[in-house]
């Protein structure tokens, strides 16, 4: 089978130039509006947004600066948080827990390293049972068996067992 290609049906394409790139420069910053544009009073925060005591005025554009979000939290902060040993037994007084806060779905968890394994691999979290319930109490196993209980102290610290 042979196909013919008629002349007048190939298009001739042109390349395209496209337009030189230019420096677009960086938007100044906002500055926040401290005076009334109207009663040229000074602006206070009160609730959601600017107000003038002198003659009313609010200004709903001006963001708060208590309502930034500059993403330093708990979560986004990758803190990772050394604990120490609250048990009886003697031989775990300096054996050490690292665990990171991490979100889970709408709270705070914990990623636990488990501190007998030589791998140190995560823990999950795992059911309470009730015999040894404390207030506030976190318990995470690990897939070798090995268990450990978070503790919140008076201190307002951590500890585990």
């Amino acid at each position: 089978m042979v196909t013919i290609i008629r002349q007048d049906m190939v298009q001739q394409s042109q390349p395209q130039v496209l337009p030189a790139p230019r420096i677009v420069p960086d938007p100044e910053p906002e500055v926040r509006q401290t005076n009334c544009p109207r009663g040229h009073g000074k602006l206070y925060s009160q609730y959601d947004e600017m107000v003038c005591v002198h003659c009313g005025f609010r200004d709903y554009f001006t963001i708060k600066p208590g309502d930034r979000k500059n993403g330093h939290n708990l979560v986004s902060a990758g803190t990772l948080y050394v604990i120490r040993y609250c048990g009886d037994a003697s031989t775990l007084k300096n054996t050490l827990l690292k665990i990171k806060a991490i979100k889970i779905r709408n709270r705070v968890g914990f990623l636990v390293k488990c501190p007998f394994c030589t791998e140190k691999r995560i823990m999950e979290q795992a059911s309470l049972s009730g015999k040894r319930r404390e207030a506030r109490e976190e318990r995470y196993r690990c897939t070798d068996g090995h268990r450990v209980s978070l503790l919140p102290a008076r201190s307002g610290t951590w500890g585990w067992k």
